[in-house]
């Protein structure tokens, strides 16, 4: 009897241990998705927010090529950018609506793009440049502009010639004109003298923001954009 007893203990003794070890691995295993859910959503958050492919909502004639605003605005605001540039995604997506807003619908600033592709980026970052101005040849500069940022998400196969023509066509564009257009790579020298011209300049990386001749010490400073805008306006 005492044998029998100390069996049934023994059982019920590994029973509950199997049953804690169950329970330590469920609690594990919890413990796994919580953490994978919470870096899931740091890193959705910490994205770029989309960038809407569509025209830019000034009035027509503020919009000339790669030039957003008043031809005769007090300010102007030169972008310095590579397409392949993540820094550059998230300044256009979080700064630029803000410029646009706040500053070119009221006619005190003009917004230029200057074309800055990085060697680190290449080839997507020179095939992308002479693209845009493809686009632009259609003026269709801006709308073109966000479509190239948001194929960053391909990496080098969002710039290759097939991906640069297919965009043309998504967005309604004749897409034989710039196929046209690029192989015969009709910007390359416009391409290569605006980054000459930035390296000459002293900028060595994008996104380099100028404002009225100024670089800004911080591109995303709404707070120092403000200051040197007003500085322009005389106030």
């Amino acid at each position: 009897m005492t044998k029998n007893v100390t069996s049934r203990s023994a059982r019920n003794r590994r029973a509950g241990a199997n049953k804690s070890n169950n329970i330590g691995i469920w609690i594990v295993g919890i413990a796994a998705v919580i953490v994978l859910a919470v870096v899931l959503i740091v890193a959705f958050s910490n994205r770029p927010s989309s960038i809407a492919v569509a025209a830019p909502d000034v009035q027509a004639d503020w919009v000339n090529g790669d030039v957003m605003g008043d031809p005769n605005a007090p300010v102007t605001i030169e972008a310095w950018e590579d397409f392949l540039c993540p820094a550059c995604r998230q300044w256009t997506t979080t700064v630029e609506p803000q410029i646009v807003e706040q500053y070119i619908k009221t006619g005190q600033v003009k917004l230029e793009f200057r074309q800055f592709p990085l060697s680190s980026h290449a080839p997507g970052s020179t095939m992308s440049a002479m693209a845009s101005l493809c686009a632009l040849d259609q003026g269709a500069f801006w709308t073109y502009h966000n479509r190239l940022f948001l194929a960053q998400d391909e990496g080098q196969a969002g710039y290759t010639i097939d991906a640069l023509v297919r965009y043309a066509d998504e967005l309604g564009l004749d897409s034989r004109a710039l196929l046209e257009c690029m192989s015969s790579q009709k910007y390359r020298d416009a391409v290569t003298a605006s980054a000459n011209e930035a390296v000459s300049r002293g900028y060595g990386a994008t996104p380099t923001i100028v404002v009225n001749g100024e670089p800004m010490a911080n591109p995303y400073d709404m707070n120092e954009l403000t200051a040197l805008v007003n500085a322009g306006l005389g106030n």
